[in-house]
């Protein structure tokens, strides 16, 4: 296509540049790891797509932005190092920054743990307030763009194609350079963009930061905005074991509709993630670390440093934290630290009282029982357990047999086939028949495999669904989605990947 940068080989020259290798590519352009010869030092270097240079409109913002993006002295913020045109193409010279994304880690490991989302929250918080001080809008907030050192110190990249506060809204089609799944909902009405459109996608991070998805998933893009712009905002604390609660209220205030029912300012919303991440108990452990990461707690910003906050419209207090888990913490789930830390001393005395009650009791029982005369009693001879044959499926599911799926909690007992066998991107779920008209439901969510079994699943619209009595959550088992709802509001629409029955 003429619209696209053309094709650029490592060791060519741009300019005073020598392009060495290609750090990665998107909708506007490429960047490049280059060798600026006229200074001497290794760059990072994005070169626009051709097209652009020759708009205009476009080349003016590019200039106006640019100037506000080098001015920016915030150390969380990439500086800027020079702008300007070569041979048509824009291009903005950048310090070059070791590591990798946010969205490398969050792959390489899913969800992180609360603590080190908090700190990472803050970090890029602190990068937005100094640019809102300025006027500078980001727009474009997304883990792509959150560039972590080893010792995951974070960046906030690509201001390259923000644009000021203060100026006109961007022509039509502009909202299509950033990533819809993090777009507040003003950006697909044409509303007025200003801090709290970033607010809205730091929040976004934040939810894919501890639970390993981003709010609102959809395959059509229509989809998407719509659930951006029409759909309540999805609670942490029911898509992940461990998240507490007040995550829930802390994402409902930062994806409101309305940009004035927000947090006032980034920093406001790092600070309401840095209390709940210390209010809970222990997320469940996390994934080993990355390789290139150091062993030991993960550090923040410098200690000592308050992230900066800018008030902007006055935001509305947190609504009443209303998130609930459907699935139950696995019995094998070790007693968090600080829950056994709490009241340390009163439960060691109140347990060596018990414990000494305890062995006078036995004390007792032996020496009666040791005063009567004993007689051998034969053991019974053991039956060989009668095997259930295992039922086949009508088609393949992987990792799953013909009664559910092997060495996991999503599978039925001996003698009840699978009424449905499905398998979705988040989630493991059976059906099990155990008599003519009695179904009950067992499913696991595969990232961190909590896992729920509920009785009495009713046969409904080609399907099954089922209640759990104890928090009213409901559970739609389709031969294309699993959807989870709760309070009204759908929490989970999961699209089937593979769904059978027992034969």
């Amino acid at each position: 296509m003429t619209s696209r940068l053309r094709v650029r080989r490592p060791g060519t020259r741009f300019g005073p540049y020598e392009l060495r290798s290609l750090i990665g590519s998107g909708g506007m352009g490429e960047v490049y790891r280059a060798y600026d010869t006229s200074k001497g030092r290794v760059v990072a270097l994005k070169l626009l797509r051709a097209d652009l240079a020759a708009d205009p409109g476009f080349q003016e913002r590019f200039r106006r932005e640019c100037e506000l993006a080098a001015r920016l002295q915030e150390p969380h913020v990439i500086p800027v190092h020079d702008f300007g045109r070569i041979d048509g193409v824009l291009f903005i010279d950048m310090r070059l920054v070791e590591g990798e994304t946010l969205r490398d880690l969050l792959q390489a490991r899913g969800a992180l743990d609360p603590a080190q989302t908090a700190a990472i929250i803050a970090q890029v918080a602190s990068a937005l307030d100094a640019a809102h001080a300025d006027g500078l809008v980001h727009r474009d907030v997304k883990p792509e763009n959150v560039l972590l050192t080893a010792d995951h110190f974070a960046y906030l990249a690509d201001f390259g194609i923000a644009r000021s506060s203060a100026d006109p809204r961007v022509t039509a089609g502009g909202w299509l350079m950033g990533s819809c799944a993090y777009m507040a909902p003003e950006r697909f009405s044409d509303g007025w963009v200003g801090p709290q459109t970033d607010v809205y996608s730091l929040t976004c991070v934040l939810y894919e930061c501890l639970t390993g998805q981003p709010p609102f998933e959809h395959a059509e893009i229509q989809q998407l905005i719509s659930a951006h712009m029409l759909s309540v905002p999805p609670r942490p604390s029911i898509m992940r074991r461990g998240i507490d609660r007040a995550f829930d209220g802390i994402v409902a205030t930062g994806l409101a509709k309305q940009p004035a029912a927000r947090f006032s300012s980034a920093g406001e919303l790092a600070m309401a993630v840095r209390e709940a991440a210390g209010s809970g108990l222990a997320p469940a452990p996390a994934p080993p670390p990355v390789p290139t990461a150091r062993p030991g707690p993960t550090p923040g910003p410098t200690p000592g440093q308050p992230v900066r906050t800018r008030p902007f419209p006055v935001s509305y207090e947190n609504p009443n934290d209303t998130g609930y888990s459907p699935y139950p913490p696995s019995r094998s789930q070790p007693v968090p630290r600080r829950a056994r830390d709490l009241g340390r001393m009163p439960v060691l005395v109140g347990g060596v009282a018990a414990a000494m009650l305890v062995v006078a009791a036995v004390l007792a029982v032996v020496l009666a029982v040791g005063n009567r005369p004993t007689r051998d009693v034969a053991a019974p001879a053991p039956q060989p357990p009668t095997a259930s044959p295992t039922p086949a499926l009508s088609q393949p599911v992987d990792g799953a047999d013909g009664l559910g799926f092997i060495g996991h909690p999503a599978r039925c007992d001996a003698g009840n086939p699978p009424a449905a066998v499905l398998r979705t991107a988040q989630s493991l779920a059976v059906i099990c028949q155990a008599g003519p008209d009695s179904f009950y439901y067992r499913g696991e969510r595969i990232r961190d495999g909590a896992n729920i079994e509920l009785a009495n699943a009713v046969r409904s619209s080609g399907g099954f669904d089922v209640t759990n009595p104890a928090n009213g959550v409901r559970y739609e088992v389709r031969p294309q989605r699993l959807t989870i709802r709760s309070g009204g509001h759908v929490d989970s629409a999961e699209p089937v990947l593979q769904y059978a029955v027992a034969k």
